[in-house]
């Protein structure tokens, strides 16, 4: 369910970039009730890092070059989560050397998920890509459903091999149990 919601959210987002209008968050009506604050929600702010091998990475022309879908699995060392796996995917603009969108999904042994969400920038290779990308903490389940934060990431892909690895640095915010 998560891809096909992403996968309808992917166009929307292609062809807003193309429009040349900027895009904004929504505005918040005068009446909305403020967001809490994560203490208010339980959460403890911490640092967060650790990295992660993806060794499960397609990538498809989409819509058309010199964009390209990725589509990566793998496992990661993070503080937080331990042994976890990771799941992604991405729009890379191979002619902007950017990277247009990315969706990120955590989960932990015991099960809890943390999804992320970035944006980021790529330098080509021999081989494939380096990059550069902000995360964003948006929830999650367990102790992650509140979760909030961001993370610098640095990396590289193979894409001859099909494979990439990077690390990431930030803070969190989560509740501890």
């Amino acid at each position: 369910m998560r891809i096909i919601r992403t996968l309808a959210f992917v166009p929307s987002l292609v062809l807003a970039a193309c429009s040349g209008e900027s895009i904004t968050a929504p505005r918040l009506a005068p009446d909305a009730p403020a967001a809490e604050s994560p203490g208010a929600l339980g959460l403890r702010a911490r640092p967060i890092s650790g990295h992660c091998e993806l060794t499960t990475l397609s990538t498809t022309p989409a819509p058309a070059p010199p964009v390209f879908r990725q589509v990566a699995a793998g496992t990661c060392t993070l503080s937080h989560l331990g042994r976890s796996t990771v799941d992604f995917i991405q729009l890379v603009n191979l002619g902007a050397n950017t990277q247009q969108s990315e969706t990120l999904t955590y989960t932990a042994a015991n099960g809890d998920v943390l999804e992320a969400s970035g944006v980021g920038t790529s330098t080509p290779t021999a081989t494939g890509v380096n990059f550069s990308s902000t995360i964003t903490f948006i929830g999650g389940t367990g102790r992650f459903v509140n979760a909030t934060g961001q993370a610098h990431v640095e990396g590289a892909a193979n894409l001859v091999a099909g494979t990439s690895r990077y690390t990431l640095h930030g803070s969190i915010s989560h509740r501890d149990n």
